[in-house]
């Protein structure tokens, strides 16, 4: 997270920092003008994403409102020290780091926090949580879709919705233009698993596919567009089945899942590239990045894994073997 001085900052897509007195608040860029009001200050907050991750922290306790009407999707708060109550329509959510609090697109928050109070402020518009639980159901969903007022961080599902949002707050990856979309949507998938509505057990249900038609026209469609930002709804508009039908598919007739098959099909696309290019104007991480490898690292471990050489190799060529 960025410093700075008092006053709203512009970053694209990035978060900066807000000063009211000695409190901090993160800000992100964008074209809706937003407001929350720290200890009776209105602070302007400006959101443009389908999805925002923000980090902000209170050395002093605060309390801080945001009124109906000035949010546009569903706001999770997830702390990572210290302590707070939340109150939402009604309910009111008591906060530490062992639970997070969901409040609906509508109507006043109203959160009381303790010093020393630190948490991850996720905004998800509702359309995107939507759409990833009807391509996963296979059907349309009533609408507005009610989440639970919160939900355990400790259990399988809470600890991997913390675990991402921890790796979004501290990254740009929300900016990268081929992971954007299908980071949105696994975002919006785990808050599903992890919190409590009214097609839970439904979205836990089994389900069976074995036609190898909708994996043959998936496949088709990443090896024509590998690098387009695919995501699992997408792919699953495509092979003209649901989410869950399509990945138990890939599993019984590839052996994987449609994101390993994106991935595969990336990653001989980057081989491609790095055995046609010219080590002067472009390195490896470079081609890496422009497939949507966003770890060096781990691009370069799948690499070899798969050509048995590492990919800077392949790009200067076997004169430097």
């Amino acid at each position: 997270m960025r410093s700075g001085s008092s006053g709203a900052g512009a970053a694209r897509g990035r978060s900066v920092v807000f000063a009211v007195g000695s409190t901090r608040l993160a800000v992100v860029d964008g074209t809706s003008a937003q407001e929350i009001v720290v200890d009776g200050q209105p602070v302007p907050r400006r959101v443009h994403r389908e999805v925002a991750v923000d980090e902000t922290r209170f050395p002093h306790a605060r309390r801080v409102r945001t009124p109906d009407g000035a949010s546009s999707g569903y706001t999770v708060a997830v702390p990572n020290a210290g302590a707070s109550e939340i109150t939402h329509r009604g309910r009111t959510v008591d906060l530490d780091t062992s639970r997070a609090a969901v409040a609906q697109p509508e109507g006043e928050i109203d959160m009381r926090c303790g010093d020393g109070f630190a948490y991850y402020s996720v905004r998800i518009r509702p359309e995107v949580v939507v759409d990833a639980l009807e391509h996963r159901l296979g059907h349309p969903v009533g609408r507005p879709l009610e989440l639970g007022a919160w939900f355990d961080l400790r259990t399988p599902a809470g600890r991997a919705w913390n675990g991402m949002v921890r790796r979004l707050a501290s990254s740009s990856l929300l900016d990268d233009p081929v992971l954007a979309a299908p980071l949105e949507e696994t975002l919006a998938v785990r808050l599903l698993f992890a919190v409590d509505h009214r097609y839970r057990e439904e979205l836990d249900g089994s389900i069976r596919s074995w036609a190898p038609g909708p994996v043959r026209r998936m496949v088709d469609a990443i090896e024509e567009s590998p690098r387009h930002p695919f995501t699992l709804g997408e792919l699953s508009d495509i092979a003209g089945v649901g989410v869950r039908s399509l990945c138990l598919g890939c599993r019984r007739h590839l052996d994987t899942s449609p994101a390993g098959r994106l991935n595969a099909t990336r990653l001989a696309a980057a081989h491609r590239e790095l055995a046609a290019a010219d080590a002067g104007w472009t390195t490896a991480t470079a081609v890496a990045s422009g497939w949507g490898f966003a770890d060096p690292a781990r691009f370069a471990a799948e690499y070899a894994d798969r050509y048995r050489e590492p990919p800077w190799l392949t790009l200067r060529g076997p004169a430097y073997a």
